[in-house]
C-alpha cells in the first residue's frame, strides 16, 4: 500500500535498562532501576543508513543525546524527563530524525516503560502483545517482548540486552511486512534500535549507542 510505505517507524520512544544474571545468562526481570531511571544519566548515539549496495550499515553525521534532566511529579506520580538533541541532519536525511531538541516524560509501571498518558513504550515483565499508538485510521502500533536475549555489540560495548519487537497491524489483525526492534540492558538504558519502512521487510536505519554516562 503506498499509504504505508510512507510511515517510518521511527521508534522515538525511550530507553534504558540492564545488568546480566551469570546464571545461564538468563536477564533479571526484577531489578529495582530496570530502565536507568536516574537524574543525570546520559547517552550519545549515531545513526546508520544501510548501504544497498553492500548491505552494510555506515553512519552518517546524524547524532543524537539523552540526557535525563529532572523528575516531574504528574497526577501524584513521578516522571523523569527524557531530553533528546539531534545534530547532524543537513536536510539530507529526510528518513531519520530532523534536528533540534525533544522532551519526553517516562516512568516504570510494574516493568512497563510508560508516559504521561498511559501508553507503553517499552515492557520488560512478559511475553504479551501490546497495544502502543494508533498510526492512522488503518494501522496499530503494537509491541511485544521477545523471549531471546541478544548480545549486541556497539562502539559502547557488549550489552546482553531484551528485545522488545516493534509491528503495525491493520484492522483485520494482519501484520506488516515490517519487524523494527529495541535492544535494552538493565541500568545501562537503549543500546540500539532499528527503523523501517512498514512495506519493506529490511530495516534501513539503524540507531547505535556510542557512548554513556549512568548511576
Amino acid at each position: 500500500m503506498k499509504k504505508t510505505k510512507k510511515i517510518f517507524i521511527i521508534l522515538l520512544v525511550l530507553n534504558f535498562i540492564y545488568s546480566c544474571n551469570s546464571d545461564e545468562n538468563n536477564l533479571d526481570h526484577q531489578s529495582s532501576n530496570f530502565y536507568a531511571l536516574t537524574v543525570g544519566n546520559s547517552w550519545e548515539y549515531n545513526y546508520y543508513l544501510r548501504e544497498n549496495a553492500t548491505n552494510n550499515f555506515l553512519p552518517t553525521p546524524v547524532t543524537e543525546t539523552v540526557d535525563i534532566t529532572e523528575t516531574i511529579v504528574l497526577n501524584n506520580k513521578t516522571y523523569y524527563n527524557f531530553k533528546h538533541i539531534v545534530n547532524g541532519n543537513d536536510g539530507n536525511y529526510s528518513s531519520l530524525p530532523s534536528n533540534g531538541e525533544r522532551n519526553y516524560v517516562l516512568r516504570d509501571s510494574l516493568g512497563f516503560l510508560i508516559d504521561e498518558t498511559g501508553l507503553i513504550k517499552y515492557n520488560n515483565s512478559n511475553n504479551n502483545e501490546y497495544f502502543v499508538d494508533q498510526m492512522n485510521d488503518e494501522l496499530s502500533y503494537y509491541l511485544k517482548l521477545s523471549d531471546m536475549d541478544n548480545n549486541i555489540i556497539t562502539n559502547a560495548g557488549s550489552f546482553m540486552c531484551y528485545d522488545n519487537h516493534y509491528y503495525l497491524k491493520d484492522g483485520d489483525g494482519n501484520q506488516s511486512n515490517s519487524l523494527d526492534h529495541i535492544y535494552r540492558e538493565i541500568g545501562k538504558g537503549e543500546i540500539l534500535r532499528t527503523m523501517s519502512f512498514a512495506s519493506q521487510n529490511e530495516h534501513f536505519a539503524e540507531k547505535r549507542l556510542e557512548s554513556y554516562s549512568t548511576q
